[in-house]
């Protein structure tokens, strides 16, 4: 693997204080040739005045040019709050849909999360459809997650056989709620194009409360339509990650196994389908040196090419908090929020080279970037 290019798709150290800091990207190739990267901006990571961005690139990454905005999507459904990830799809040519997350954010000093319980603020799923490459957004429409609480997308709709749609989601508890947490990753099935969604399946979950798999990202297997899950893992009683785990699913969304680990030392990982049974893992390596990087698999993500990983970014910040740590649960939600890079996303070109998006910085200002990567066969 060889970078071929790379940039910065928003750069926030130049932005107004309402824009310094980048996080909670998404990125899609259209059928069209145009790149999509969509990230949340706000003077930080965590407060009530974020907002969504989408930028658009015609030439591979090259260049980008802003197509939305949505400094006003502040009073969905009569709650006052902020949208914190835009995750794009394309189920048919020319057609895009935004799986969009959407928090309440109280009076509007209320902390993203409860100092004391480790809830978070209310949260709801929608959808909403693009036909102008993200310039404007319409039709949107709530997704029925009930009755979970806390409930989040996790990544972008995905088109199954016999039509169905799968929204994957997780769900956490509510503010208030004094309980321990108990995480599940989900997902949402619809045979009615989007209109309801009345079926369900567990992608992962540990019955005994023990393991955490946390922020599931889906790939598809080009061929066979097998589907592929990863996980950043976490371990409550020791306060400390594990390695990223995997499982896989049949065609139909269902039959998920248990999630194993790959040997891949990171957080949030996303894996991308090359064809064939070679699969890519972009993933955030927060141990030293910390940085964004990429693994390649050639049997759909048993085996780990670990000594042929690429490192895409290299941390300008150095190790964050709480690295290599055992951490309380408070003390580890506070460290995400001052977390300097991460939340890498990708998606496949259509000349085979593969696109990542991140955001990555340091203090306040974390501008969003990017690298295209040649992947050898």
């Amino acid at each position: 693997m060889r970078i071929t290019g790379s940039g910065i798709v928003f750069d926030t150290r130049t932005a107004p204080v309402n824009e310094r800091s980048a996080s909670s990207l998404s990125a899609l190739a259209t059928t069209d040739g145009t790149l999509l990267v969509s990230m949340r901006l706000g003077s930080d990571r965590e407060g009530p005045d974020g907002h969504t961005a989408i930028l658009a690139s015609t030439d591979r990454g090259e260049t980008w040019a802003l197509r939305y905005l949505g400094l006003g999507d502040r009073d969905w459904a009569g709650a006052q709050g902020e949208t914190r990830g835009w995750y794009l799809a394309e189920p048919e040519p020319g057609r895009v849909v935004a799986s969009v997350l959407y928090v309440d954010r109280l009076d509007g000093r209320a902390l993203w999360v409860h100092p004391e319980t480790q809830g978070l603020l209310p949260m709801s799923v929608w959808h909403l459809d693009s036909r102008d490459g993200g310039r404007t957004w319409t039709d949107r429409r709530r997704v029925d997650l009930a009755p979970w609480p806390g409930a989040s997308p996790t990544g972008e709709l995905l088109s199954l056989p016999g039509g169905v749609l799968a929204q994957p989601f997780e769900h956490w508890k509510e503010y208030e709620d004094p309980a321990p947490g108990v995480p599940a990753a989900h997902l949402r099935l619809s045979r009615d194009g989007g209109r309801s969604w009345p079926d369900e399946t567990i992608v992962a979950r540990d019955p005994a409360n023990a393991t955490f798999y946390w922020d599931q990202r889906i790939a598809v297997h080009p061929e066979s339509g097998r589907l592929v899950a990863m996980f950043w893992t976490h371990e409550p009683a020791r306060g400390m990650d594990r390695d990223v785990h995997i499982a896989w699913a049949d065609p139909d969304g269902r039959g998920w196994t248990t999630p194993v680990p790959t040997g891949l030392p990171g957080q949030h990982c996303q894996p991308i389908a090359l064809g064939g049974d070679r699969l890519a893992a972009l993933y955030t390596h927060r141990g030293s040196p910390a940085g964004i990087r990429v693994a390649l698999s050639h049997d759909f993500g048993r085996t780990w090419d670990r000594a042929g990983e690429l490192e895409l970014y290299a941390s300008e910040a150095g190790l964050d908090a709480g690295v290599g740590e055992a951490r309380s649960a408070d003390e580890y939600w506070n460290d995400m929020g001052a977390w300097q890079f991460g939340h890498p996303r990708g998606c496949l070109l259509p000349d085979g080279e593969l696109f990542a998006a991140w955001y990555g910085g340091t203090g306040s200002t974390r501008p969003a970037r990017w690298a295209r990567v040649a992947v050898h066969p």
